[in-house]
């Protein structure tokens, strides 16, 4: 089961909705990093979506590099 414990409800649904794409906006230090991981994790482990089939795309270096080290 998915852990929710550190998440608030804006995160909670971005990370739970399985229909369609997701567009993450928000300011800095917000954790949108973070819950583009969760929602990968969610959709591996919970619907058993192949990773080879998930896409991520942020728009900052050091975004990429910290879903590189996360995942």
């Amino acid at each position: 089961m998915f852990d929710y414990s550190n998440i608030n409800n804006s995160q909670k649904n971005a990370i739970s909705t399985v229909e369609g794409p997701v567009l993450i906006t928000a300011g800095p230090g917000t954790g949108k990093t973070f819950t583009l991981v969760q929602r990968a994790i969610y959709l591996i482990q919970e619907c058993g979506v192949a990773p080879e089939h998930i896409m991520m795309a942020t728009f900052t270096e050091k975004a990429s590099k910290k879903i590189i080290n996360i995942t």
